[in-house]
């Protein structure tokens, strides 16, 4: 692997077999691409030391695990508090994915929550004290027809 962040041909072969099956081990990996259990590991550590692997983790349904709720929330916010207002909103333990935005508003998120209760909480409570937040919109998801993350290979 060279020392940018570019991957090469077998880099993306074990962080796509990785993506369709987190759990794979390194000998499973290095039977199917046909290379040495070592290099497998090494691979995947220096991906893990450069960002590339973010962490290993499950990917959850939330409507299975007792979460009612997972709506996206765009926020408009004061141009000079942006930067900070993600910061605090990112901090928040019902916040999934969060991001500046170009286009209509300033940051989009994804929230998941037990019901509407903690719904309404979070947008009164929570973003209600966040400074420069100057209003949002809430769409909630009334089904979920594909659950996924950033499939890059």
């Amino acid at each position: 692997m060279r020392t940018d962040e570019h991957l090469d041909e077998l880099d993306r072969m074990i962080l796509h077999i990785l993506q369709e099956d987190g759990r794979a081990s390194y000998s499973e990996i290095a039977r199917r691409l046909k290379v040495p259990e070592s290099t497998v590991r090494l691979r995947v550590k220096k991906l893990v030391e450069k960002g590339i692997i973010r962490k290993f983790s499950a990917l959850i349904n939330p409507f299975k695990a007792g979460y009612s709720i997972v709506a996206f929330i765009a926020v408009d916010v004061e141009p000079r508090w942006v930067k900070k207002a993600a910061e605090e909103l990112s901090k928040l333990p019902e916040v999934d994915v969060l991001g500046i935005a170009t286009g209509a508003h300033d940051i989009l998120m994804q929230v998941t929550v037990k019901d509407l209760q903690e719904l309404e909480s979070f947008l009164i409570e929570k973003l209600g004290r966040i400074e420069g937040i100057r209003s949002t919109e809430t769409s909630i998801l009334t089904s979920v027809r594909k659950w996924g993350y950033a499939r890059v290979f």
